[in-house]
């Protein structure tokens, strides 16, 4: 009983002295941002995608088109293209309308846009200033702004590595939309 009592006094006595070892508390403190990673883009084999997260930003996606590696050049994505550089716009814009993938969504991403109809074309001219105008197979009028960002950066990168390209819209309405992407991923 007494070995019990002298244990009981000891740890009583050894709370005070863990709490008063001179560290002082504070508040929490801002430390900015959530944290980034850095992906690398290969141009030649993967397009840019640009989702909606679910605070309404935007967040770049990667797909591959080539063959995947270490998969000894065996496979590769159906649609894919053979010829070498970037996958060409068209194709890029149609890969966005057909919206996240099962593993986009599950993180969270979506999209502003409608989706592509079967049979669906895009075509996409360049002016000899470097404007790429995107015609659509749907009206623009109506397109929230997320909408169009989605567009214009995934446009803007299919062209350009730094996705420095002033994108125009086109809509099936006739509607149309000029701007630049602005966002770095």
């Amino acid at each position: 009983m007494r070995r019990t009592r002298v244990a009981a006094l000891a740890a009583a006595a050894a709370v005070p002295l863990l709490g008063g070892c001179g560290i002082q508390e504070t508040d929490p403190i801002e430390a900015g941002g959530p944290a980034t990673v850095e992906a690398f883009y290969n141009r030649d084999d993967e397009m840019m995608l640009f989702f909606r997260t679910p605070e309404g930003g935007l967040n770049p996606v990667l797909r591959t088109v080539g063959p995947s590696a270490g998969s000894g050049g065996d496979y590769a994505e159906p649609g894919s293209d053979t010829t070498p550089g970037p996958p060409p716009t068209e194709k890029t814009v149609l890969a966005l309308l057909a919206g996240p993938r099962q593993e986009d969504r599950a993180a969270g991403l979506t999209t502003a846009l409608p989706p592509a109809r079967p049979g669906t074309t895009v075509t996409v001219e360049t002016a000899p200033g470097g404007t790429v105008t995107t015609n659509l197979p749907f009206p623009l009028n109506g397109l929230n702004a997320t909408a169009l960002r989605q567009l214009t950066c995934t446009i803007a990168y299919s062209r350009a590595a730094d996705g420095k390209v002033v994108v125009k819209l086109r809509g099936q309405d006739g509607v149309s939309s000029s701007d630049t992407c602005g966002l770095a991923p």
